[in-house]
């Protein structure tokens, strides 16, 4: 019985670990399956918290008493996740289409979602590391289960001991664990900071695009003056000829034409997206299915 328990939250666990993987990969699984996957996800820690009600209710009671201080440690660091999942469940659930709130803030709340996120991911290895002997020895049980063979009636003398291994074996089972775990949560970061990045580079500040317009409508009525008065000059100087019985025309003059003003113009976000985005900043206050941040406020 206890070994089915050691399996059920061996397979819980690796299912909360790797939804939670899947869920910074928003590109990949879009904005709604990211959505449903965060409730599922939450589900899961409900089920291992009730799991584990009798170890969280003990080490509570002994916490400033006596208890090792390897519980307390682990008491510790469950709190953080603890604290992390409900900064990431609610940052979440405000940012959500289904309650399509309209927030002025909203880069801010995205920002502590997104590093709610990565700071909680990091602590999930943290305690992935710290009981990697129970995932690796449980996973051997799962996936090297064999029948017990009989025992054969002939006894043979042992003449020669063993070498024990078990110290090359746990290292071999250690490199696994942490490797398949560290490979996955640093491509899981990577898509992360890389598409942070390409957010920040391709929206510029609100205060920065009406100068610009201002600036380049500026250089274009210069441009055009100059021009023009190129011209008049030339036409000013051209010899007058002789022989021509012709009268002179005088040159006409040339109006110059300054740039109308325009109105400034503020685009937030050159990618112009539909829904749900890609640079998962998607905000439409004007149900017009197109981003605002895209579009011309």
């Amino acid at each position: 019985m206890a070994v089915n328990s050691q399996k059920s939250n061996w397979f819980i666990d690796v299912l909360m670990f790797a939804g939670f993987l899947a869920a910074f990969f928003l590109s990949l699984t879009g904005l709604v399956i990211h959505q449903w996957l965060g409730v599922a996800l939450l589900l899961l820690i409900v089920i291992h918290f009730i799991n584990h009600w009798n170890w969280v209710k003990c080490v509570a009671e002994r916490f400033f008493g006596k208890t090792s201080n390897r519980a307390r440690l682990y008491a510790l660091i469950d709190g953080i996740l603890f604290f992390g999942v409900v900064m990431i469940m609610e940052t979440g659930l405000v940012i959500s289409t289904w309650f399509n709130l309209e927030l002025s803030n909203y880069s801010a709340w995205r920002d502590l979602h997104v590093y709610a996120s990565l700071a909680t991911l990091l602590v999930t290895v943290l305690k992935i590391g710290l009981h990697w002997r129970w995932v690796a020895g449980t996973a051997g049980k799962i996936f090297n289960a064999r029948k017990p063979q009989a025992k054969p009636r002939v006894t043979v003398p042992q003449v020669l001991k063993p070498v024990p291994q078990s110290a090359s074996i746990d290292r071999r089972q250690f490199l696994v664990t942490m490797g398949i775990v560290g490979l996955g949560s640093l491509l899981a970061i990577n898509n992360v900071l890389s598409k942070e990045t390409i957010v920040q580079s391709a929206s510029l500040p609100e205060e920065e695009k009406p100068a610009d317009n201002n600036a380049k409508n500026q250089e274009l009525t210069v441009v055009e003056t100059q021009v023009a008065e190129v011209q008049i000059q030339d036409n000013a100087t051209q010899p007058a000829a002789t022989d021509t019985t012709y009268p002179q025309s005088t040159p006409a003059p040339v109006n110059v034409v300054a740039a109308p003003a325009t109105t400034p113009c503020t685009v937030r976000c050159s990618k112009h997206c539909s829904f749900p985005g890609r640079c998962n900043r998607y905000v439409d206050s004007n149900n017009n299915r197109l981003c605002d941040l895209g579009e011309c406020m």
